[in-house]
């Protein structure tokens, strides 16, 4: 590592002004910074000025948001957080976790930064070419929070007053924070920014931390309290390596066994060799290697199959489809089948052992267990969406995909079309155009319909694995927990708004529904191209919503269990009005799904599946099911009666009355009574004069 020279007296204050000019006004997210006359313990409101080149007498900090966004992550480790875990070297320990974050970085093609202050405390930071939300950058903190014992993540998770203080700021210990880099190397970082590809394999490194925030996992590490009120205040830096000046440090040559919770380095080219993906002779030890080295250990859904043989029939119809996620999951996180094997026959994994016991003998069981791996090979191979398989809802490769995947449904062969994967990404990237949009493009009381509705179609897209999506009003209703008729207006709406995010590719006809395919409209084109984590399935609204409202769905996608968020916070996170996100949180808190604690809301203890029980959400959905069922039927008998007649479906679309009014009101009553065609009318009566 390279640690910044001794500097001192003239020298010091020199190094520290050029760090300054160089770094603050590239960092901060406005034009304004905050001073410190206390000696760097508290940074008030009232001391905010106008950020200048000019290196302030006094310590100071830089704002990280602005009007919610934000182009810089740092990564602050806090050597105060590293002594509360007990460590023996407080500093080691900080110096450790930066230097496993740069490797993280490095491991997905990105680059940064980094400083150290006086007393041992790291900076590390990560500049973007494009401005992020603050709701996927507060989720990215906290999952490194659970991965990194001395990460604070509080500078990243506070909208207002996130603060940090860059390269060249004065310290309250003495002395100055200094670059471990090169200033040279940080101009370059500086002028070419990490782009989405690099955000993108961050959230695919950080999978199992994101899941385990959605799920109220434990973090991996309690974390320590903030050492203050300003979280910035604790200077901390990752330290390059002395081998060459990289723009984050170089990674470290990794032991023979990863600590839980760090990004293994993988184990050099050959391993990436297409001659030890395949065994001869052996299909079942085929592996796919994963960009950066495998992933330590599987979401936790899966690890608790794993370990516990127990799984949701909801997401899994049976213990095949739950034991062929574990499978697809280990896949995912780039193991070899030994990895797996070798949990198995440990003991570790008693509950996927039981799932082969049926199969008698060991070589039925291995036998099996290669079939499996297989067929998970098959379908993740070449697939950037696949990388997901592990930590999303139903899409393992296990579970009830609709569709099910093509290499999971039957024995594994090619892998899965290049057309399906290309499919696939488009929907993660009109996802993220559309949690761009939704927050100013739809505005009133209608836009919480209009944004239950694209759920919904997203929902279906991701089902059909398809950008072109026929699914009728009745099932995206049941999607997004609305009546039929308003998701009909809500379609109408959507398709003929300038620039839609839907576009009518054919009509409905006769049994089939209209078709829409799914497009990103130009002016969000940079916006879908930053992907947004989303745990569980894509779209989709869940029905505990149909009783307690869109504000309380809406409000409860920005809540974590980890980080507070204020009243005020959750109105423009939600992106809903003062009193809309004011009865979601009521409604949420009536019912045991969010809870007010020191510093706002987090999510509450209940379980949304058990307060729909409690309400009698699923008797209510199974009953309007029951009725679009019915009504479907005669719908058909409809269409079939006017086949019988002559008339075909070019007749039934060309009828004055709309489809969907037909189908809505079902046959005439004569029909049942008159099956071969309506009762005679009396004619006028003509007569002789």
């Amino acid at each position: 590592m390279i640690f910044p020279a001794s500097t001192t007296g003239r020298d010091a204050s020199g190094a520290a002004a050029e760090q300054w000019a160089l770094c603050a006004p590239a960092l901060s997210a406005r034009d304004r910074m905050r001073l410190s006359h206390d000696g760097g313990r508290n940074y008030p409101r009232r001391l905010e000025r106008e950020l200048t080149a000019r290196l302030p007498a006094h310590p100071a900090t830089v704002y990280l948001y602005h009007h919610g966004m934000t182009s810089l992550l740092v990564a602050d480790f806090d050597v105060s957080r590293a002594a509360l875990t007990g460590a023996a070297d407080p500093r080691a320990a900080v110096a450790a976790d930066a230097d496993d974050f740069a490797r993280l970085i490095v491991s997905c093609g990105g680059s940064g930064f980094g400083d150290v202050s006086p007393n041992g405390g790291r900076h590390c930071y990560v500049p973007w070419s494009s401005r992020i939300y603050f709701g996927p950058m507060k989720l990215l903190a906290l999952a490194l929070a659970r991965r990194y014992a001395t990460f604070d993540p509080g500078p990243m998770v506070n909208i207002t007053d996130g603060l940090i203080r860059p390269p060249g700021s004065r310290h309250r210990s003495g002395g100055h924070q200094l670059l471990t880099t090169p200033v040279e190397h940080v101009r370059r970082v500086l002028e070419r920014r990490n782009g989405p590809e690099v955000w993108s394999r961050l959230l695919d490194a950080l999978q199992p931390e994101l899941e385990s925030l959605d799920l109220g996992a434990a973090p991996l590490h309690e974390p320590a309290p903030s050492s203050g009120p300003d979280h910035g205040a604790d200077p901390k830096a990752s330290v390059p390596s002395r081998r060459e000046p990289l723009a984050v440090p170089a990674p470290r040559t990794p032991s023979g066994s990863a600590r839980p919770g760090t990004a293994p380095h993988a184990e050099g080219s050959a391993r990436s060799d297409t001659a030890s993906r395949v065994a001869p002779g052996s299909p079942g030890d085929r592996w796919l290697p994963r960009p950066g080295g495998p992933l330590p250990r599987l979401s936790p859904r899966l690890e608790e199959i794993a370990r516990t043989g127990r799984f949701d029939p909801r997401q899994y119809d049976s213990p095949s489809e739950a034991r062929q996620a574990v499978v697809s999951g280990a896949v995912a996180c780039g193991w070899r089948p030994s990895d797996l094997t070798s949990r198995i026959h440990s003991g570790e994994w008693p509950g996927l052992a039981g799932f082969y016991a049926r199969y008698g003998s060991s070589s039925g069981r291995e036998r099996a267990l290669h079939a499996d791996w297989k067929k998970a090979v098959s379908w993740i191979a070449g697939r950037e969406y696949g990388r997901e398989v592990h930590t999303r809802g139903r899409t393992h490769g296990g579970g009830r995909p609709s569709p099910p995947p093509p290499a999971l449904g039957a024995p594994a062969g090619p892998e899965v079309p290049d057309a399906q994967v290309e499919h696939l990404r488009s929907l993660r990237s009109w996802n993220s155009a559309r949690c761009a949009a939704e927050h100013h493009r739809w505005t009133g009381a209608r836009s919480l319909t209009l944004r239950r509705v694209l759920r919904a179609i997203l929902r279906a897209a991701q089902q059909r694995r398809s950008t072109v999506v026929g699914f009728g009003v009745r099932n995206l209703a049941l999607l997004c927990g609305l009546n039929e008729s308003t998701v009909a207006k809500a379609l109408r709406t959507l398709r003929e708004e300038p620039e839609p995010f839907i576009e009518l590719v054919q009509a409905h006809r006769g049994e089939h529904a209209d078709t829409y395919r799914l497009v990103v409209p130009e002016g969000y084109a940079e916006a879908a191209r930053w992907r947004r984590w989303q745990p569980g399935r894509l779209g989709g609204v869940h029905p505990v919503f149909r009783v307690l409202g869109g504000p309380a769905a809406f409000v409860h996608e920005q809540l974590t269990i980890d980080a507070p968020v204020a009243t005020f916070e959750v109105q423009g996170l939600a992106g809903l009005s003062a009193t809309a996100a004011s009865a979601g949180l009521r409604a949420l808190a009536e019912h045991g799904l969010a809870e007010r604690r020191a510093g706002g809301w987090v999510r509450g203890p209940a379980d949304p599946d058990e307060v729909a029980r409690q309400l009698g959400v699923p008797e209510l959905v199974q009953e309007i099911a029951a009725r679009y069922r019915r009504e479907r039927a005669e719908w058909r008998t409809f269409l079939s009666m006017m086949r019988s007649a002559g008339c075909g479906e070019e007749a039934a679309d060309a009828h004055p009355i709309p489809l969907q009014q037909v189908a809505d009101a079902g046959p005439p009553p004569w029909m049942e009574a008159e099956p071969h065609g309506p009762p005679a009318v009396p004619g006028p009566v003509l007569t002789r004069l």
